[in-house]
């Protein structure tokens, strides 16, 4: 098959002879398909470039981000690392008032031991869970002996001279023999007298030979008996302190003179308050 030619005319601006170029329509072919091949991996290429380029960027910013994780890690595993001295030290002074509160040490993990480097949130979880637990419990066995304290009479109701005290004694008015159920206070008409310990109000009022009266409910089984007032300045239902004024010392109902005559009863039982106000042994 004859080859077909092509005449290509090169045309000048200025007056200049023609030129012009007859190639085979196979060298144009050829020609165009070299072209589109070098467009094709000129293309090819710069998008290879192009990715590489932003593979690279990515991987640096993966480095520095790595970087800083790392960092951040340390950082965390010291602030965990302190968090788990504090903890230990809290388990300690935990298991410490535990003891104070007089509570058994089994059940106990960890307090006191070792401290672990190797932490984990798991490990916190599982400590803060135990220690709440036993902080709990120092908290009711405290408020369970904060109420039993509370409960209990141990301070003198009154400033005064002890002139009779409990048990076996001769009666001031028939001079026979007789049991005193409590503590005559000898002192000044109109000195405060004070609860000797919280409690409510179960009677405010006269009480036959003991005049004016007030008896206390402390709870746990302990009553108080305040006679012989002169002025009564609580009421009945009325919540009182240790310490608070319950009334004035008189010398009402059977009496020689102005006193208190105070009872501790536990139950139906009568016990020697003497046995309970501090510093009186």
């Amino acid at each position: 098959m004859p080859l077909k030619y092509n005449t290509i005319i090169f045309v000048p601006h200025a007056k200049a002879r023609f030129r012009k170029i007859t190639v085979s329509s196979r060298f144009l072919a050829i020609a165009a398909g070299a072209s589109a091949a070098i467009l094709v991996a000129a293309l090819a290429f710069g998008w290879a470039f192009l990715s590489s380029t932003r593979r690279d960027r990515q991987y640096r910013q993966l480095l520095a981000d790595n970087a800083r994780l790392k960092t951040s890690a340390a950082a965390l595993t010291g602030r965990l690392q302190g968090l788990s001295r504090q903890l230990s030290d809290f388990e300690t002074r935990t298991r410490r008032l535990a003891i104070v509160a007089g509570l058994s040490e089994s059940g106990r993990t960890g307090a006191g031991g070792p401290l672990v480097t190797d932490v984990h949130a798991s490990d916190f979880d599982e400590r803060s869970a135990s220690l709440s637990s036993r902080l709990n419990a120092v908290e009711t066995q405290f408020a369970r002996r904060e109420e039993v304290t509370s409960s209990t009479p141990t301070v003198a109701p009154v400033r005064g001279l002890l002139n009779s005290g409990f048990g076996a004694r001769r009666d001031p008015i028939t001079g026979a023999g007789a049991f005193h159920p409590g503590l005559d206070i000898s002192t000044r008409r109109h000195e405060p007298v004070l609860a000797t310990a919280s409690g409510v109000v179960v009677k405010s009022g006269w009480a036959g030979d003991y005049g004016n009266a007030v008896e206390l409910d402390h709870g746990m089984g302990y009553r108080t008996v305040y006679g012989h007032l002169d002025a009564l300045l609580v009421r009945e239902g009325q919540k009182v302190r240790r310490g608070d004024r319950v009334g004035l010392v008189g010398s009402t109902g059977r009496s020689t003179g102005p006193h208190l005559h105070y009872e501790v009863r536990q139950g139906d039982r009568l016990l020697n308050p003497l046995e309970f106000i501090l510093g009186s042994k």
